[in-house]
């Protein structure tokens, strides 16, 4: 087929209004600094040529195009894999699209990422960040997008935001290992650059000094939240402690997966020997060998109270209560028992 070269461009565009490209493009990509009337000439340039199709237009009239940016750290793991089924499902039903970002844990792809949203016609983003700290948010409020932070809110951000007590969390874990009888009890933490990792281990560690525990510490966090950084904590927590641990409390259900793998490699039996608790409770975890205890978060309710309250920001709702923080809930399996000595 051959190559169509009479499609209107920017240029034309341009031409047609009486304006530079430049101030094509910034109208475009909503710059202010521009007046009424000079945009009115381009967008009413823009519907004469069909440089874009009728409704993109409309929608620079409006600033409105139904559709909302999810940015996610790693859509390889199961937890955001399930945020962002649940969430454009949602967004489907409300009439709006969903684009997908996945930054792979880089914070220099997170910050392009949402320059790239705050130049597009977005109407709002929901955003897992990479690091505690996330630089671009204030483009998007620059850009007048609308934002809801989820599972873990950024240092210094104020803004909307749905997220789960992480120190509870930790608190569930430790006190159910506690009430088993365990005294040997360790922890396998999240990646330390994010708060909510300090969070799940200041409760969990709470419980115990209040119990007069004092934890065997693991002589390294995990780098990532995957099965193999659990896996390899677990080695060098049985290598390097001089007491074995009874139970493992780990970050989250991938790290506890790994660790049980280290466990049976080490010629222990789960639970027997080490109870393993973890975190989140993906659907996998219900299905290993022994399907693992975890501390539950509620994923789908978690996502899908982001996307209805960012819908309802899009609508000029006012919401009182934009600072959301859900409750996670213990879920019992196979993976935890009495401590051998019981």
């Amino acid at each position: 087929m051959p190559i169509r070269t009479d499609l209107p461009t920017m240029k034309d565009v341009a031409r047609i209004a009486g304006v530079s490209i430049q101030t094509v493009s910034a109208i475009i990509n909503h710059k202010p600094g521009i007046t009424q009337p000079t945009r009115d000439r381009v967008l009413s340039a823009i519907e004469k040529l069909g440089y874009h199709p009728y409704s993109v237009a409309r929608s620079l009239r409006t600033r409105q195009t139904h559709s909302i940016a999810l940015v996610v750290s790693d859509i390889a793991n199961p937890f955001y894999a399930t945020v962002a089924s649940a969430i454009e499902e949602f967004a489907h039903g409300a009439g709006y699209g969903l684009m997908l970002h996945n930054t792979h844990n880089d914070i220099a792809r997170e910050t392009k990422y949402i320059q790239t949203i705050s130049e597009r016609w977005i109407d709002g983003a929901i955003i897992v960040s990479t690091r505690n700290e996330v630089v671009g948010l204030s483009e998007l409020s620059s850009a007048r997008i609308p934002v809801v932070a989820i599972n873990h809110t950024p240092a210094s951000y104020e803004g909307p935001s749905v997220t789960t007590d992480n120190v509870l969390a930790g608190r569930i874990a430790a006190e159910y290992l506690v009430s088993l009888g365990h005294k040997h009890i360790s922890h396998i933490g999240g990646p330390v650059r994010l708060y909510l990792s300090h969070e799940r281990e200041t409760g969990f560690f709470e419980v115990l000094q209040e119990n007069g525990l004092k934890p065997i510490i693991c002589p390294e966090n995990a780098g990532e939240w995957d099965c193999e950084s659990g896996y390899r904590s677990m080695r060098h927590l049985l290598e390097c402690c001089e007491t074995r641990p009874t139970a493992v409390f780990a970050a989250n259900d991938r790290l506890a997966i790994g660790a049980m793998r280290a466990i049976r490699q080490a010629g222990l039996q789960i639970p027997r020997d080490i109870s393993v608790i973890g975190m989140d409770d993906i659907e996998y975890s219900a299905f290993v060998s022994p399907p693992l205890t975890t501390v539950g978060q509620p994923i789908v309710k978690m996502a899908l109270t982001a996307v209805e309250l960012l819908i309802k920001l899009l609508s000029g709702e006012n919401p009182q209560n934009t600072r959301i923080i859900l409750a996670p809930e213990l879920i019992i399996r196979e993976s935890t028992c009495l401590p051998p000595s019981l």
